[in-house]
């Protein structure tokens, strides 16, 4: 009886060794494939947002529309009114990149709410007032430029700003009660604008090991391809950013310096603007007195001058690549200067196309 229960005794201490653990090794590459997960996990997040991050500053930057206009109000003679305020057309048209300004009324309107760079000429003889006057939404003045007789001869009147506009503002120009303006194709009364930027309105349940360990290592393929596809569309829009960012920085603004007066009474004559103020990009050569565009844009090119008597002129003109730009002094005119640049020829790159 004794030796039967020994070995009943025996067999249960031999059954209780039997393995009722889980497997240790399996265990391990379960909690490997686990850690690799979360790993790609973790890599997948912080790719998708920096993702995220890049695709909203991208789309930000394509969405903002290029706007450029440059308008004179051509023809060849004389505007004038003495019943009432008119308003002006500037029907020839310079430049009208993004289609805001309408030559058949005159009317620039605002494509999305930003700042706009505005600035307008008006010429005439000086033996009548001349006047331009820019409204906005058809009754609020924003600027005016406007002169009384002051004798013979033919003078210029100019003015400019950046001004706010909300979606849909409207902008023209208006000729005063008992004023006249004068152009012909050389463009002497003008009105011009652009874009300078945008204003945004205030970015388990338990399972079989195998089963999941199976699962689990389904689960890391597909999230190692889907991270290489994240990495190359990471890298093609850190490439798109990265062209969109090294636009050239293009800005000059020089002087004919000396100390007197330059003439000619024999032809026209290039002017040399030798006295550097500003060269970013060293589009200007002071040797020349031309300026010759890296790429293809849209520049702002303003002449301007002061002193006893003052002329200006400026617009935003569609330069291609090597295109050049000088100043010519005509036949039988003058043109002053000094240390204090009273004459002057500067630009600058707003965008390229």
């Amino acid at each position: 009886m004794c030796h039967y229960m020994s070995v009943v005794l025996l067999a249960i201490a031999c059954l209780a060794q039997v393995p009722f653990a889980q497997p240790t090794e399996g265990h391990a590459e379960l909690r490997k494939m686990q850690d690799i997960l979360e790993a790609l996990q973790t890599e997948r997040k912080v790719m998708t947002e920096r993702l995220k991050e890049f695709e909203t500053e991208m789309k930000r930057i394509k969405e903002t529309p290029q706007i450029a206009f440059a308008a004179s109000l051509g023809g060849n003679g004389l505007m004038k009114t003495t019943s009432g305020n008119k308003d002006l057309i500037y029907a020839d048209v310079l430049t009208n990149v993004g289609g805001a300004y309408n030559s058949q009324t005159g009317v620039f309107t605002a494509p999305i709410r930003g700042v706009y760079y505005i600035r307008f000429t008006a010429n005439g003889p000086n033996n009548f007032p001349k006047s331009a006057v820019l409204y906005k939404n058809n009754d609020e003045i924003q600027l005016i430029a406007h002169e009384q007789m002051s004798g013979e001869g033919s003078d210029t009147a100019s003015n400019g700003a950046a001004l706010m506009l909300e979606k849909g503002d409207r902008l023209k120009m208006v000729l005063w009660h008992n004023t006249q303006i004068w152009d012909n194709s050389n463009h002497h009364s003008t009105f011009s604008g652009f874009l300078l930027f945008s204003m945004v309105d205030n970015r388990t349940t338990e399972m079989d090991f195998n089963a999941e360990l199976k699962t689990l290592q389904t689960s890391v393929k597909e999230l190692q391809a889907e991270n290489q596809g994240l990495k190359e569309h990471l890298e093609a829009a850190e490439r798109e950013l990265r062209l969109v960012r090294d636009v050239p920085k293009v800005a000059f603004a020089v002087s004919l310096g000396g100390n007197g007066l330059q003439k000619t009474t024999s032809g026209s004559k290039t002017l040399i603007y030798k006295d550097i103020l500003t060269n970013i990009g060293q589009a200007y050569n002071s040797e020349t007195g031309m300026f010759t565009a890296p790429i293809q844009l849209i520049a702002h090119e303003q002449p301007s001058g002061e002193g006893s008597d003052t002329a200006s002129n400026g617009a935003a003109l569609l330069l291609e690549q090597g295109d050049t730009l000088s100043l010519q002094l005509w036949h039988n005119t003058q043109i002053w200067d000094n240390s204090n640049h009273h004459s002057t020829f500067s630009g600058f790159l707003l965008f390229p196309m």
